[in-house]
């Protein structure tokens, strides 16, 4: 057998770190860029203020998480220049962008979040920033990291522009203000990402006849499945507010801002974790569950390091993102860290699980999980609404459970060494662990 020259092993570890260094720097030019503008808002708005804002940015973030798995995770498990999957996915963002701006105005309202002006907006910000996600997926698809990573800096340049020069000539920080900037530098990506994709991203297809069917099989347990920890959270958020006070979410999810780097790279990681592992699948070369669990003991234990910072930094970094107008809850900082080493140890499993197209699986143990989190979270808060710092570890904890349930699954179906890779569960197409699903 002929050795592989090093040379060529050498370039394509270089290209294989470069990549997952770009991924992890994506998400922490996102968050970082998400924790200014946070910032801002908590230090304008007040306690009560910002804790209407995290509301809106949870009903974002849970609109956002189940129309990417839909869309996103369908570019980069299939083949998004087939004809029939190109057309299915021009009817999934066209559908799930309006259905995602029409939810966005309900929640809002219903929650009284904002006046006429602030809804409006918001549904605004809710269609601009799917089709912003949606460009951000291609780039992802095309494992052009660092090309996303600029994407992202002109949303949060654009946005702090708006931002600052509006305050500057007068002087108020509003709601409006904030769904308003956001708004502007969701347009500015958007424009950017169509200037510097390739056109055949953009490849028009027939939308009749289309692979749809076959596409929601897999992409609609994703989508729930991705949704959970976002509604998860949103419910939660929604339970403090209910039972303590907005003002007392402020204090949790100042605590979160704290430990938002260790949240970001978990992210970031994922991110990258899932496009190796569905390759490595198309490729004939599917990952094993061991592999999976290496990766979950690497980002838990950086995750905890980073979490021990944030919760170390605290006293100090507390007053620099609230502005002093109200206090960090300390015990939910520590809770947040929890969650975040959590997160680390069940995110890897759960994105070669998705690989391998068993979404449904995933989202059985994973809605399980946060369903008995909130359970217990509800009995906490409603025997003493002074639990609200409980919150991250109810949310977390479970996550542990999660992770050996899933390792338990992956490693059954483990593939012998240099297997095809394993058949998909009913979550799949049908045939679709036959196919050639090349070229991401």
């Amino acid at each position: 057998m002929s050795r592989v020259p090093k040379s060529r092993v050498a370039r394509k570890l270089g290209r294989l770190l470069s990549s997952a260094g770009g991924a992890v720097t994506v998400q922490f030019v996102t968050a970082g860029g998400s924790l200014v503008v946070q910032a801002l808002a908590a230090r304008g708005l007040g306690a009560d203020g910002y804790g209407g804002y995290a509301l809106f940015v949870a009903v974002l973030v849970m609109i956002t998480a189940v129309q990417t798995a839909w869309v996103g995770d369908t570019l980069t498990v299939y083949d998004r220049f087939d004809p029939r999957v190109r057309g299915a996915l021009l009817l999934s963002v066209a559908g799930t962008v309006a259905a995602g701006a029409v939810v966005g105005a309900v929640i809002s309202l219903v929650m009284g979040l904002a006046g006429a002006a602030g809804t409006a907006l918001f549904a605004l910000l809710v269609a601009l920033w799917l089709l912003n996600e949606t460009g951000r997926r291609i780039f992802t698809a095309r494992m052009e990291f660092w090309r996303l990573a600029l994407n992202d800096c002109s949303y949060l340049l654009v946005t702090l522009g708006v931002l600052g020069g509006w305050q500057t000539l007068t002087g108020e920080a509003s709601l409006e203000l904030l769904l308003g900037a956001m708004c502007v530098g969701c347009a500015a990506s958007i424009m950017l990402a169509w200037v510097r994709l390739p056109r055949e991203e953009y490849a028009r297809a027939p939308l009749r006849g289309t692979a749809f069917r076959e596409i929601a099989a897999f992409a609609w347990w994703r989508s729930i499945q991705a949704g959970i920890r976002p509604t998860a959270l949103l419910v939660a958020r929604l339970m403090i507010a209910g039972f303590a006070s907005t003002a007392a979410l402020a204090a949790v999810e100042a605590a979160r801002l704290l430990l938002a780097p260790a949240l970001t790279f978990v992210n970031g990681a994922g991110w990258f974790l899932l496009g190796d592992f569905a390759k490595a699948e198309r490729e004939g070369r599917p990952m094993r569950a061991r592999q999976a669990v290496r990766a979950c003991a690497l980002m838990a234990g950086i995750a905890l390091v980073m979490s021990l910072a944030g919760i170390l930094l605290a006293d100090w970094l507390g007053p620099v993102v609230t502005g002093g107008s109200f206090d960090v809850d300390g015990l939910a900082a520590v809770g947040w860290g929890v969650y975040a080493v959590c997160f680390a140890c069940t995110l890897p499993l759960a994105s070669l699980a998705t690989a391998r197209k068993r979404s449904r699986t995933v989202f059985v143990i994973r809605g399980v999980e946060s369903l008995v989190g909130l359970l217990v979270l509800a009995v906490l808060l409603a025997v003493d609404a002074g639990a609200a710092s409980i919150a991250p570890f109810c949310l977390g904890a479970g996550g542990l459970v999660s992770a050996a349930l899933l390792w338990r699954m992956l490693r059954r179906g483990d593939p012998p060494v240099g297997a095809a890779p394993p058949a998909a569960d009913a979550s799949a197409a049908p045939g679709d662990h036959a196919a050639d699903l090349s070229r991401t």
